[in-house]
């Protein structure tokens, strides 16, 4: 199923925020556990493993609201100069819990160059609906084909009358129900890129974005 991203014009200050709210909600959920786990655990390896883990979503945390200033005074936009994949991968897994999210890249992927904000929110919101709506493990796949960056998200749910609705959505939610596949949809429209999403056989779920060469 493949979907048209064409839309009437959202105001960018619009996107901004509800973008930045809905990319802090998952790691802020895992730092809250990361906490109360470092509350009861006594000192030792994992206590060290546990506070290290809490640290890089501080970090992630930090570097996101940098982000948001940085657009926010216009330092940055549409034009920003292109990184490689590779640079923004470890600010996507930092915000899914320990454990549940596998990546695999080519050595293309890893190299093509992207929008480093664009794209970063892209994938975290990806991961973030599939933390929040799926059981089990996730997958986070990236791979070059036909000249383009394809950026697959696999996890144990189902297609829905939710999800397609929510893909389709022209305007913003009035709620949270939607906003991160709504965040997706506005960035892959200004980097010239596509979504679908394929029920897998005989579980599964996938959801692609593809994504031409920045810059």
């Amino acid at each position: 199923m493949r979907l048209s991203l064409r839309r009437r014009p959202i105001e960018p200050g619009l996107v901004l925020t509800r973008s930045l709210c809905h990319e802090l909600r998952p790691p802020m959920a895992t730092l809250r556990g990361l906490l109360r786990a470092l509350e009861s655990t006594p000192p030792g390896p994992r206590r060290e493993q546990l506070l290290s883990l809490a640290t890089e979503h501080v970090v992630y945390a930090e570097a996101v609201l940098g982000d948001a200033a940085e657009a926010a005074l216009g330092l940055t936009d549409g034009q920003a100069a292109p990184v490689p994949l590779h640079d923004i991968l470890p600010a996507v897994w930092v915000t899914a819990p320990p454990g549940a999210l596998a990546v695999t890249a080519s050595r293309a992927a890893l190299r093509w160059p992207v929008h480093p904000h664009h794209t970063k929110q892209i994938l975290i919101n990806l991961v973030g609906n599939a933390v929040r709506h799926a059981p089990g493990p996730i997958r986070l796949r990236a791979v070059v084909r036909a000249r383009q960056l394809r950026l697959a998200v696999t996890d144990q749910g189902r297609m829905t009358t939710g999800l397609r609705t929510a893909l389709r959505r022209r305007t913003a939610p009035a709620d949270e129900h939607g906003l991160g596949l709504w965040v997706v949809r506005q960035r892959l429209a200004d980097l010239g890129g596509t979504v679908r999403a394929r029920q897998l056989a005989p579980t599964g779920l996938r959801v692609e974005a593809s994504l031409p060469r920045h810059g």
